[in-house]
C-alpha cells in the first residue's frame, strides 16, 4: 500500500495544513453575503440622503439586504456556484455571476409584490444595490479567486481525496497527476494482488482515508472482483469510478463530468453544493425549532420527572455517518435504559413504556431532543433513521446495501417514517421495505424532498402510524 502526497510540502520540507473546499465554499458563501448586506447599506445610505435628505432607517436598509443576500446564496447553491470548477468559472466570466444575481432580484421582487411589500422599499435604491451589488462582487471574486490559487500553490488546499484500488498490473497504466480544479489532495494506492481478501482490504483503507473518489482499477474481463469490490465500497460517502483500460482511456471522462478518468460506477450522494444547501438547512430549521419549541421542551422535561424516576433524556449508541457511532438524544419515554447488545425494540403494548412516555412516542415528541444532534452535526433534520448498533449488526448481511444508508448523516425524520415504516422491526420484510424508502430517498435527494418530508411528518396520518 502506498499513498502519493499531491498537496506539496510548505518551505520547510513538511506538508502543510490543508483546508477543504467545503469550507472554503461556505468561507465564500458567507464573504458575499456580507458583500451583499454592506452594499445595501451603503446604497441605501447614500440613495436616501441624494434622494430625501435623510440616510433613512438603517434597520430597514439592513433587513432588505439580508433578504437578497439569503436568496443569492440559496440562489447561487442551487445553479451549483459553489461548486470549485464553477467557481472558478465565474471569477473569470462575470456573466455568470450576473445571472444568478438576476435571478435573486427577481426572486427578491416576485416575493415583495406577492407579500404587497413593495412599497416599503425604493425602487431607486433597489436600482442602485442590483447595479452596486453586482460590481462589488466582481473584485471579491477576483480576491477570494487569487487567494485558492495561493492555497494550492502552496499546498495547502485538499479539495479531494482519492483511493486507487487494484491490481499493480493496472494501477501502472493509470497515468494519475493533478488536474486543474478539484485536483486529490491525496491518492492511496491500495494493491490488492495476493490480498486474502481485498474487499475488506479495499474497505479499510477507505474507512481511514474517507476518499471522495474511489477508482477500481482492475481488469473489465474479472467481473467478479469488481462486483466484490463495488459492493463492499459502496456504503461509503464516495463516487466509485471504474479505471478505463489502456485502449479506452482516451475516452475517459467523455460520458459525465468526472474530476478523475474513468467510468461511474457509483455516485456520490451528495455533491458540494449540495452538502452545503443541506447542512444550511439543517442549522436554520434546528435552530429556529429550539428557540420557538423552547417552552415544549421544558414542559415535557418537567411531565418525565414528575411521572417516574430517571434522567429525563435518554442516549443510545447508534451507527452514523459513514458508519460512525454516536450518542442519539431522546426524551426518557421507558423505565429502562437499554443500550448495546441488550436492547430490545419496543412493542404494542411494551409494559417498558411510561405514562408519559406512551404519549410522547404516539406524537414523536420523544425524538425533538435530536435537534441538539442536528446542531452537532451528528444528524441531519430528514435522513434514514439512525438504527441502534445491535439492530444494524442484525442486518447489515443479510439485506444487500443495508449499510448505504450510512453515506448521509441520519435524520429525526426520513421518506420511509413518513410512509408508516417505522416502530418495531420484527420480521426481515419489515426493514427491507424501510431500507428501500432509504435507498430511494439517497437516489432521489433534493431540497423540496426534504421540505416535503419534513411537512408529511407535520400533517400526514402515517407519520403516526406505528408509533408505540
Amino acid at each position: 500500500m502506498t499513498s502519493i502526497d499531491l498537496a506539496g510540502t510548505d518551505e520547510t520540507g513538511r506538508a502543510g495544513r490543508t483546508v477543504t473546499w467545503p469550507v472554503l465554499a461556505f468561507v465564500t458563501a458567507m464573504l458575499d453575503a456580507g458583500a451583499i448586506v454592506a452594499t445595501a447599506l451603503i446604497a441605501g445610505h447614500i440613495y436616501y440622503r441624494a434622494a430625501f435628505g435623510s440616510a433613512g432607517s438603517m434597520a430597514g436598509h439592513l433587513g432588505w439586504g439580508a433578504t437578497f443576500a439569503i436568496v443569492f446564496v440559496l440562489v447561487a447553491s442551487f445553479r451549483g456556484d459553489y461548486g470549485l470548477q464553477a467557481y472558478l468559472r465565474a471569477a473569470r466570466r462575470p456573466g455568470h455571476l450576473w445571472v444568478s444575481w438576476t435571478i435573486t432580484f427577481a426572486a427578491v421582487l416576485t416575493l415583495m409584490f406577492l407579500l404587497k411589500s413593495s412599497v416599503d422599499i425604493s425602487r431607486g435604491a433597489t436600482v442602485v444595490l442590483y447595479a452596486a451589488g453586482f460590481i462589488a462582487f466582481l473584485p471579491l471574486r477576483l480576491l477570494t479567486g487569487h487567494v485558492v490559487a495561493r492555497l494550492r500553490a502552496s499546498g495547502r488546499f485538499a479539495p479531494r481525496r482519492l483511493l486507487v484500488v487494484g491490481r499493480r498490473a493496472t494501477i501502472a497504466v493509470q497515468r494519475l497527476r493533478p488536474r486543474d480544479g478539484e485536483l486529490p489532495a491525496v491518492t492511496e494506492i491500495v494493491e490488492i494482488d495476493g490480498a486474502a481478501d481485498p474487499a475488506t482490504l479495499a474497505l479499510d483503507a477507505a474507512r481511514r482515508l474517507q476518499p471522495d473518489d474511489i477508482l477500481i482499477a482492475v481488469p473489465w474481463s474479472d467481473m467478479e472482483l469488481i462486483e466484490a469490490l463495488t459492493d463492499a465500497l459502496v456504503v461509503t460517502p464516495a463516487a466509485i469510478r471504474l479505471a478505463p483500460e489502456r485502449g479506452l482511456r482516451r475516452y475517459a471522462g467523455l460520458s459525465d463530468d468526472n474530476q478523475e478518468p474513468g467510468f461511474l460506477l457509483v455516485r456520490a450522494p451528495l455533491g458540494t453544493s449540495e452538502v452545503f444547501i443541506k447542512r444550511g438547512m439543517d442549522l436554520v430549521v434546528a435552530s429556529l425549532a429550539l428557540v420557538v419549541l423552547a417552552p415544549v421542551l421544558a414542559l415535557v422535561a418537567l411531565l418525565i420527572k414528575l411521572d417516574s424516576a430517571g434522567p429525563v433524556l435518554f442516549r443510545q449508541t447508534r451507527h452514523g455517518f459513514n458508519q460512525s457511532t454516536f450518542r442519539v438524544f431522546k426524551f426518557r419515554s421507558m423505565s429502562v435504559m437499554e443500550d448495546g447488545a441488550a436492547f430490545t425494540q419496543a412493542r404494542r403494548g411494551d409494559t417498558r413504556v411510561t405514562r408519559v412516555g406512551y404519549w410522547l412516542r404516539r406524537t414523536n415528541i420523544d425524538e425533538l431532543p435530536q435537534i441538539l444532534n442536528v446542531l452537532t452535526g451528528d444528524m441531519s433534520i430528514v435522513g434514514p433513521r439512525p438504527h441502534p448498533v445491535a439492530l444494524n449488526d442484525a442486518f447489515d448481511s443479510r439485506i444487500a446495501h443495508y449499510s448505504r444508508r450510512h453515506v448521509v448523516r441520519p435524520g429525526i425524520t426520513g421518506w420511509a417514517q413518513v410512509h408508516g415504516l417505522r416502530g418495531e422491526t420484527d420480521t426481515e420484510e419489515k426493514m427491507r421495505a424501510r431500507v428501500a424508502y432509504d435507498l430511494a430517498y439517497l437516489k432521489n435527494w433534493s431540497f423540496w424532498l426534504d421540505c416535503r418530508i419534513i411537512l408529511m411528518t407535520l400533517v400526514s396520518r402515517a407519520s403516526y402510524r406505528n408509533a408505540f
